[in-house]
């Protein structure tokens, strides 16, 4: 049977189950063995959120009643301070992170033994930012693990933005330090690929690195090259993401009034809330287009994804359906999710041959859950989280390359 049928038929059967009673939505921070990309993500957005909920707790909105232009003027000049000193930074500072240690970091500590050293520097205003990341490969890396270090960066902020945007959509809003960390994850890889310059840029810079291998296996498959120009021209796609839109609005209007929420309208067809999000990446193969569409309202909330890339001599296609609240009892929720593909076999060694012929694929990933503690700053409590999967090789945003278990464990906070 043809997989793209069976993976449809999954989604529409997902998407048409009835619902169960709301849960409170948690902020799961996870670990697993090589802290790989997929648990990087879940500890950099779950402290993101976190910190954005102590620096509210502790830090004003406003200075005065938002009466009169002196005062309401004062108090979006304080707002402004805030952001520039002491919101921006921070989340610059986490981005940085995530991308050196739980993105390039997690591809090299879950493929090799070699040592890595990260530098990270201070966030403007207060120093250079940015950061590096220095490795030493332990032996010999097949291209598609060169292209996965190189991506890896991109590819976790990616991951982290992905559940922002969920968390965000299961709420119906975020607050405007959410937004601020969302464009930032979000706008990684856009912003990486908009500014690479077709006349080469220096080592070290990941889309240049990840293009020059691309077009090394490119060419030796007899395929056309991929220029930074053609680059540029895919990634736009990213943009037709309105949660984008939200999220810059929030702050402008956060900054001019004060107010703490960001809204996340949706689609409503019968009952069902709908929002479709585009989103580009680059993957160890090549490029890749993703459509997300998330489903709620009087639906069990549902998440589809449908992914398709280029790669030398193949289309290479995958779809994701994930289920939040599938079974709910007592103190205890599963979540579910199912994904097939078919992209050419990733080598994960230097000695295997590269071949551009496609390979069918297939990761199923399960979620308990169980409330278990008191929280001084929430009504609800805190939970802990198990997370299994298996897969077969290849590749998945946030998951290892290879095929085989993945097993995930950590705490859900209620910090929404």
């Amino acid at each position: 049977m043809n997989l793209r049928a069976v993976a449809l038929a999954a989604a529409f059967g997902a998407a048409t189950a009835s619902p169960t009673a709301a849960r409170q939505v948690t902020s799961a921070a996870l670990v697993d063995r090589d802290l790989t990309v997929g648990a990087g993500a879940t500890i950099a957005a779950t402290l993101g959120e976190a910190l954005a909920r102590v620096a509210d707790a502790h830090v004003p909105h406003r200075l005065f009643e938002e009466h009169g232009i002196a005062r309401r003027g004062t108090n979006v000049a304080f707002r402004l301070l805030k952001l520039v000193a002491l919101d921006a930074p921070q989340e610059h500072l986490l981005l940085v992170l995530n991308h050196e240690v739980f993105g390039h970091g997690a591809r090299l500590r879950e493929r090799f033994d070699g040592p890595i050293t990260y530098r990270i520097g201070v966030p403007s205003p207060y120093g250079r930012g940015g950061g590096s990341t220095s490795f030493v490969f332990d032996r010999v890396p097949s291209a598609y693990e060169v292209m996965a270090v190189h991506t890896g960066g991109m590819e976790v902020d990616g991951v982290a933005a992905a559940l922002t945007s969920h968390r965000a959509f299961s709420a119906q809003q975020m607050r405007p330090r959410d937004a601020v960390r969302y464009l930032a994850f979000e706008l990684d890889t856009l912003s990486y690929v908009l500014s690479t310059d077709d006349d080469g840029e220096e080592p070290g810079h990941d889309v240049a690195d990840f293009l020059e291998t691309y077009n090394r296996v490119a060419v030796a498959a007899g395929a056309a090259p991929l220029r930074p120009r053609a680059l540029r021209r895919q990634a736009l796609v990213g943009f037709a993401n309105p949660m984008l839109a939200y999220a810059a609005y929030g702050i402008g209007r956060h900054l001019a009034t004060g107010a703490t929420d960001v809204a996340v309208p949706a689609l409503s067809i019968a009952g069902v809330r709908y929002l479709p999000m585009f989103r580009y990446r680059l993957a160890p193969y090549g490029t890749e287009w993703s459509l997300v569409n998330e489903l709620g309202g009087r639906i069990r909330p549902t998440q589809i994804e449908l992914r398709l890339g280029r790669a030398p001599h193949t289309t290479p296609w995958g779809v994701r359906v994930r289920q939040r609240e599938l079974m709910s009892w007592r103190d205890w929720s599963l979540e579910a999710s199912i994904e097939v593909w078919r992209q050419p076999r990733l080598a994960l060694q230097a000695d295997e041959s590269l071949s551009a012929s496609p390979r069918a694929g297939v990761q199923v990933r399960g979620r308990v859950e169980r409330a278990f503690l008191p929280v001084w700053f929430s009504a609800d409590r805190a939970t802990i989280v198990v997370d299994l999967g298996v897969k077969s090789r290849g590749f998945v945003p946030g998951e290892p390359l290879r095929g085989g278990a993945v097993v995930r464990g950590g705490v859900g906070l209620p910090l929404q």
